[in-house]
C-alpha cells in the first residue's frame, strides 16, 4: 500500500509541477533579455544547428541572453527530439540564427496555478493517506463497558 501511496506522490507532483508554468505568444518579434523561451525547430534550423545541439531536434527552451534581429542568444535549458527523448542542459549558451527558431512562445512561472495545484495536491495526499490507513482511523483505544451484574 505504501508503494501505491509512493507512485501517487511522484504522479502529483509531476502534475505540480506541469501547472506551474504558461505558456504566451511574446509581445515582441525579439525577446527581451531573461525572458524564458520555448521554440520550434526549423528543418534548416536542424541541419544548421545538429553540431551545437544534435540531430533531430524539434524543439528547444532557454533564457535569452541577447536578441537581435538575425540571431537569438540563449541559455539551453532543454532540448526535445524527434524520438521522444528530452535532453536537460545547463544554461549553456548558443546562438541561434533567427531562422532556425519558429514558433517562440514565452515560458512564465504561474504562482496562481501553483497555489490551485499545491491545494489539489495536498488534498489528495491526505486522502490517499487517510484511506490507506496512514493517517487516523486506528485502533479504538476506548476501554469496553463493564460487564452487567
Amino acid at each position: 500500500m505504501r508503494v501505491i501511496a509512493a507512485h501517487l506522490s511522484v504522479v502529483g507532483l509531476l502534475g505540480l509541477l506541469a501547472a506551474c508554468y504558461t505558456q504566451t505568444p511574446l509581445p515582441s518579434p525579439t525577446p527581451a533579455p531573461e525572458t524564458r523561451i520555448v521554440a520550434q525547430i526549423t528543418d534548416t534550423g536542424v541541419l544548421a544547428m545538429s553540431n551545437a545541439i544534435g540531430p533531430q531536434a524539434t524543439e528547444v527552451e532557454g533564457i535569452v541572453a541577447g536578441a537581435d534581429a538575425s540571431s537569438w542568444d540563449l541559455r539551453m535549458l532543454r532540448v526535445e527530439y524527434r524520438n521522444g527523448q528530452s535532453v536537460e542542459w545547463k544554461r549553456e549558451l548558443v546562438r541561434f540564427p533567427r531562422a532556425a527558431l519558429s514558433q517562440a512562445t514565452e515560458r512564465r512561472f504561474s504562482k496562481g496555478r501553483s497555489w490551485i495545484m499545491a491545494g489539489l495536491l495536498t488534498s489528495t495526499a491526505f486522502l490517499a493517506a487517510r484511506f490507506l490507513g496512514v493517517i487516523g482511523g486506528g485502533d479504538n483505544t476506548d476501554k469496553p463497558p463493564p460487564p452487567p451484574n
